[in-house]
């Protein structure tokens, strides 16, 4: 065939597309390929600047948080919160800041890994919380220059909205089933579904032994809640305080009442200890919130040591990390609770996630001073006990401004 007696041209394919679909209508081009740079360095979104930032929320005087910019004025947020650290990961940001400088946006895998493995011999909480901040920061410039909320970038939605537990609700009340009672009938009232909280007290000795004293105030707590709502989720955390011999007797009790889950009985570190005591029971045993980089899941999922994960988006290495963790413990038909006590951008990165992934199971209230949430969420904060709807604006749908920084920002760090 002679093309050039059609009046054939070569055309590069987009600029074919573009005046192809603009001769139907300039309404029928789509925006992401009108948004497009003509020059490939422009959409580069090269970083130039990595700052951390310390900033209050509410009480709290150590959310750690970082913007990184990129060289056509796109900045995104980050998350690294890992209290009762902050000077160190604020130094952290720093070092990493140098070393992703010149670096391009888009590239955000080879950026994670570029920033594990060139400090892997000093790999720790630091160091994940690092690299947590600017990896969500980098998640967030993405979706702001494509102009789509960062679940799109992910799979788009699978579950809409999020389940929440609510976090420590019941307050300075008598240690009685009757106050438990009533409060879990408030709270129900407000639209809890689900809460949970510690109800053991401080933490115990060298010897990890809970008293039968404290077993049995438990006991009576956990039955009122019960007898507030037979189809209540009461979810119970203990902080990894006991050990083997009192957390078969904490499961023993706990097994009339069929708890939604029972948070690190054991510490974390044991992974064999806590396998055992799941194989025990069927309340289902939940762990993960400390662990750091998803790599460390794999053992968990291989010794079966607890149901439902609770991987924190601020330690385990940030959206990259987390979406392969949800991947992993689907394998193994384990759900996904994110820990999430930290701060709003935090917040805002777990709600991406597991909107965007099948075994999403519930989400953590965490902070519930939320007076500055619609400061900080684009389309608003709407505080609730029931569930939450994902951010729809471009990016993790938040922003810190500078008159945000200028009032909230912690000096001195």
């Amino acid at each position: 065939m002679d093309l050039p007696r059609f009046g054939w041209s070569p055309v590069p394919r987009r600029e074919f597309f573009k005046v192809a679909m603009a001769a139907a209508g300039a309404w029928a081009v789509p925006a992401w390929l009108q948004a497009q740079p003509t020059d490939p360095v422009q959409g580069r979104l090269t970083i130039r600047r990595v700052d951390p930032y310390v900033v209050r929320i509410g009480r709290r005087e150590n959310v750690v948080c970082v913007r990184v910019e990129t060289d056509d004025g796109i900045h995104g947020w980050g998350e690294g919160t890992s209290p009762p650290t902050v000077a160190a990961v604020v130094a952290q940001l720093r070092s990493l800041g140098d070393l992703v400088m010149g670096e391009s946006a888009w590239d955000i895998e080879r950026i994670w890994r570029r920033m594990y493995t060139r400090e892997e011999n000093t790999l720790g909480g630091t160091l994940y919380a690092a690299i947590s901040a600017i990896d969500t920061a980098l998640w967030d410039i993405v979706g702001k220059r494509l102009g789509v909320p960062v679940y799109k970038l992910l799979g788009g939605k699978v579950h809409d909205p999020l389940r929440i537990y609510a976090s420590y609700r019941w307050g300075d009340i008598p240690r009685t089933a009757e106050a438990y009672e009533t409060r879990t009938r408030e709270l129900m009232a407000e639209g809890a579904t689900a809460g949970k909280y510690d109800p053991f007290g401080a933490y115990p000795g060298p010897d990890r032994q809970l008293p039968t004293a404290t077993l049995n105030e438990v006991r009576d707590m956990v039955r009122g809640i019960r007898q507030a709502g037979p189809a209540f989720d009461i979810c119970i955390e203990a902080h990894g305080k006991f050990n083997i011999a009192s957390a078969g007797r904490i499961i023993t009790m706990l097994e009339p009442f069929d708890p939604f889950f029972l948070e690190e009985p054991v510490p974390p570190e044991n992974v064999d200890a806590m396998a055992m005591l799941q194989r025990s029971t069927n309340i289902p045993i939940s762990t993960a919130e400390g662990i750091q980089g998803h790599f460390h899941y794999r053992e968990l999922l291989e010794k079966q040591s607890a149901r439902i994960w609770q991987p924190d988006v601020a330690r385990a290495g940030g959206i990259t990390a987390m979406k392969k963790i949800a991947a992993l413990g689907d394998t193994g038909y384990i759900t996904i609770a994110p820990h999430n006590p930290n701060g709003p951008i935090c917040t805002a990165a777990s709600m991406h996630v597991a909107t965007s992934i099948p075994n999403f199971l519930i989400m953590e209230e965490g902070n519930r001073e939320t007076e500055q949430y619609n400061d900080i969420f684009v389309d608003g904060w709407n505080q609730n006990l029931t569930a939450w709807t994902i951010p729809e604006s471009p990016g993790l749908g938040i922003d810190l401004t500078p008159e945000f920084l200028r009032e909230f920002a912690v000096t001195g760090v």
